[in-house]
């Protein structure tokens, strides 16, 4: 009995790094070819998802990539409060964090705010006011003569809460206090890490184009290939007629052409959000 359960134990050990294995191939294929150098692997997922989500950025540096006039797009269970950054740039690095809890930084929402704009070449923002956001969290930085707030944290929607906590302050509906400001991340913290998982499991698929297998490649993954990508979860590719997949793609397309964004992804215009259009035309 004892050989029995440890052959099973093994079998099912096999099992798991088989799998393991396989979801690590996956993922590894999601990687976006601007980043495929990058050290830090949290940053180098995460910036591929931006790319995917938003198009390739304006600015592409060896270890930073930069979106300007960013129009955010909402994640699934989370809103945007602050619509339109400034600007988005994320690093190849991992700046460790423990407040409110463990976790790195790497991604940056820089906004301007009218409220604080400069005068005569002087800052107007409440020195006591840089002083308490500087004793609640590290991420918080401000640059008084440019009249800007930049959050830094693991993702958009973290900096999101973030850039609305100094809103708040600023306008003097909160105090900027360590308790207020760790009641919000902390409220998030579960619901981001299930849209994070989400974006990873999804398994989005280019249905524009076929590799030499005759598959759907996953998108990030076309290269200089002509044509616009058309993607949409491996799911749903496979519940598509090829008819409906020819009609999205067309469409898709069409719109990125009429926009003058069209062809590949690296066309100039990245940094701005692709033009969004439904699988199903309409009537």
């Amino acid at each position: 009995m004892k050989i029995v359960n440890v052959n099973v134990i093994v079998v099912k050990k096999n099992t798991m790094i088989k799998l393991k294995s396989l979801l690590f191939e996956q993922e590894e294929r999601k990687i976006h070819p601007l980043v495929s150098n990058w050290e830090n692997e949290k940053a180098q997922k995460y910036a591929s998802i931006l790319i995917e989500k938003y198009g390739e950025p304006k600015v592409k540096g060896k270890k930073m990539l930069l979106w300007e006039d960013l129009e955010l797009i909402d994640e699934e269970k989370y809103e945007y409060k602050v619509k339109k950054l400034d600007k988005v740039y994320i690093i190849d690095e991992s700046i460790a964090h423990s407040f409110p809890a463990e976790h790195t930084d790497y991604v940056y929402s820089t906004l301007k705010i009218p409220q604080i704009q400069a005068k005569d070449g002087k800052s107007t923002i409440n020195p006591d006011l840089v002083g308490k956001f500087a004793g609640v969290t590290g991420s918080i930085i401000v640059d008084g003569l440019k009249g800007e707030v930049t959050a830094r944290c693991g993702d958009l929607v973290a900096n999101d809460v973030t850039l609305n906590f100094v809103l708040d302050s600023i306008n003097g509906k909160v105090e900027p206090t360590k308790d207020e400001y760790g009641k919000r991340i902390l409220s998030l913290k579960k619901e981001v890490k299930e849209n994070l998982k989400k974006w990873f499991s999804d398994k989005w698929v280019n249905i524009g184009k076929k590799d030499k297998s005759g598959k759907h490649p996953p998108c990030g993954t076309s290269g200089k290939k002509r044509g616009y990508a058309k993607c949409v979860p491996k799911s749903k590719a496979a519940s598509m007629s090829k008819k409906q997949k020819a009609s999205a793609t067309r469409r898709k397309r069409a719109a990125q052409n009429k926009a003058g964004r069209g062809g590949t992804s690296s066309v100039s215009g990245g940094g701005r959000k692709p033009i969004n259009v439904s699988t199903k035309p309409k009537k």
